[in-house]
């Protein structure tokens, strides 16, 4: 073959003119369904391989990257894989958690069937926290650093890994991916118009918070924060008023959308992330579906506590908490608020045994289900999530199917990045360089996980400096870049009411997690980093919004 045929481990020679290349490019408009964009059946992969080749015939490369035609084989071996992301809960809602209001048979159903871990986001935010999941990296390594961060396409996620093997692969419903690339890999984007985000809108830079900035409210949508943690007159006036921000019609779109590619014709396996919006705020359900669960309450003492220190004081500003904390915490609104979440939650697992139903082989698919951070839900008189206490950053993580011992407790602590390595260790997908994640997969056939410390990290809207978190066992460190250092020990201590670093005797350990921390993430460099992110986007934001209103 000639020197011009090949470039970077294409073989030009290895396309027909009708092949589908994986790598194509993806399209929108006629012929596709509302929501969704993929890729092409088929393109001229002979011509446009060739092309590229002659264009870098003399071009040097470090190694050869083998791209390969996608075949569709008659059967295959390898598991389906079917991940349930959901938003915003926490996991002491969850049966399987010890919860005993009844509202998750479905999940608790697939819990028994398989392995519960005891896990936390790495971001207590939508879009970091899904970015690290996705790719196996901390965001701040993704410069993904709040809900107007996007993240580079060159990053591998595990739909690239997937997609190595054969899979194809597609994102259903909320992912809240900023800019150009939707799809970061994924064959697919369905129900894509019931996300926050569908492509790049230099508007949503208003997100990209000011450090610089007073401590305050937030500005882009007050309402979203405290008010719509409160009870309205009545359930219509509280519909009425929240509209634009309820998901109820939203996660009926991407349902529909998610059963309807179970039931598709396939030879090919397949990875599929199906994302709700439940139990995201703001809260509403059904009369008669709330009315079930009045009365029902977590395990959580409702009592406001003092804050803990500047981390607690800049988000509880951020999220109107002074305005609203007298009203949240009335006994009358919490008995409102719990109803209706669990009545959100009882719907999201309805659907969840739909999906399972709708399995095309259940035998040989190994469904995760998993929430992207929690809520404190008037834990200690906080709302919202963006805090490092467990009822923001622990999630549920559920992972059942072929060869996943049943009854599984994994005590040692997890996180999502561990996600992808995990999942391609079941399916033998090759993994990128550099993963944050480990594989814990010997918890899944009943071992022990390897004890790895777990790092989660705030450097979003509402606080002023890089906030990180450390947790190895059941020890707990909390960084505010500059301000602030808190210790916790979770065993003796699991309501996090005893900061311990100002305690003599814990003195080595404070400057041992540290120290540990500072190996993993370098503090100074990600306020360096976050820093010139906010300025660069803010820059563009104050240029758009400007320039469109002057014309």
């Amino acid at each position: 073959m000639a020197t011009g045929a090949r470039w970077a481990g294409i073989d030009a020679s290895s396309f027909t003119s009708r092949s589908p290349w994986r790598v194509a490019t993806r399209v929108v408009g006629p012929g596709n369904d509302a929501g969704v964009t993929s890729f092409p059946h088929s393109i001229d992969a002979y011509a446009c391989a060739a092309s590229v080749a002659s264009r870098a015939a003399d071009a040097p490369f470090e190694e050869e990257i083998p791209v390969t035609a996608a075949s569709a084989p008659t059967s295959h071996p390898r598991p389906d894989v079917l991940v349930i992301q959901c938003d915003s809960l926490p996991p002491d809602l969850v049966g399987a958690y010890g919860d005993s209001h009844g509202a998750t048979p479905a999940i608790d159903a697939l819990a028994a069937r398989g392995a519960v871990f005891d896990a936390s986001c790495n971001a207590p935010l939508c879009t970091p926290s899904r970015a690290a999941m996705v790719t196996g990296r901390l965001a701040s390594r993704l410069d993904c650093y709040d809900n107007a961060g996007e993240f580079s396409a060159e990053h591998p996620t595990m739909a690239h890994a997937f997609g190595a093997l054969g899979y194809r692969t597609a994102i259903i419903g909320k992912m809240h991916f900023l800019g150009h690339d939707q799809h970061h890999g994924f064959d697919e984007r369905l129900a894509l118009d019931t996300d926050y985000s569908t492509g790049y809108d230099p508007r949503l830079y208003a997100l990209a918070y000011d450090w610089d900035r007073p401590s305050g409210g937030n500005p882009n949508s007050p309402d979203m924060m405290g008010e719509s943690y409160l009870a309205a007159e009545s359930s219509s006036a509280y519909r009425e008023r929240f509209r634009p921000g309820l998901h109820d019609e939203r996660d009926a779109r991407i349902h529909a959308q998610a059963l309807a590619y179970l039931g598709r014709d396939r030879t090919e396996p397949f990875l599929a992330i199906a994302s709700y919006h439940a139990p995201h705020n703001p809260f509403w359900a059904p009369d008669d579906d709330v009315a079930r669960f009045d009365g029902a309450f977590p395990c959580l003492r409702a009592e406001v506590v003092a804050e803990a220190g500047i981390m607690d004081r800049w988000l509880n500003d951020f999220h109107y908490v002074p305005q609203v904390q007298e009203r949240l915490m009335d006994a009358a609104n919490l008995r409102w608020m719990y109803a209706t979440v669990y009545a959100m939650l009882h719907e999201l697992d309805r659907r969840v045994g739909e999906l399972l139903e709708a399995l095309p082989h259940p035998e040989r698919t190994v469904v995760v289900f998993v929430s992207d951070h929690g809520d404190m839900l008037g834990d200690r008189g906080m709302l919202q999530k963006r805090t490092f206490y467990e009822r923001s950053v622990r999630v549920p993580l559920i992972v059942s199917g072929p060869g996943i011992a049943e009854g599984v407790r994994c005590a040692t602590p997890v996180s999502l990045v561990d996600l992808f390595p995990t999942l391609a260790g079941l399916v033998g997908a090759p993994l990128p360089a550099d993963l944050d994640g480990v594989d814990v997969g010997a918890a899944l056939a009943g071992g022990d996980a390897s004890q790895h410390p777990v790092v989660s990290e705030y450097h979003g809207e509402g606080v002023h400096a890089p906030c990180f978190l450390l947790r190895e066992g059941d020890v707990k460190y909390v960084l505010v870049h500059g301000f602030e250092e808190r210790l916790y020990d979770l065993a003796a201590d699991p309501g996090e009411r005893a900061d311990l670093a100002g305690s003599p005797e814990h003195a080595a350990l404070l400057t041992r997690m540290r120290a540990d921390l500072r190996r993993l993430v370098d503090p100074d460099d990600v306020a360096r980093r976050a820093r010139a992110s906010q300025r660069r986007r803010g820059y563009i934001h104050r240029a758009v919004v400007g320039s469109a209103a002057s014309g």
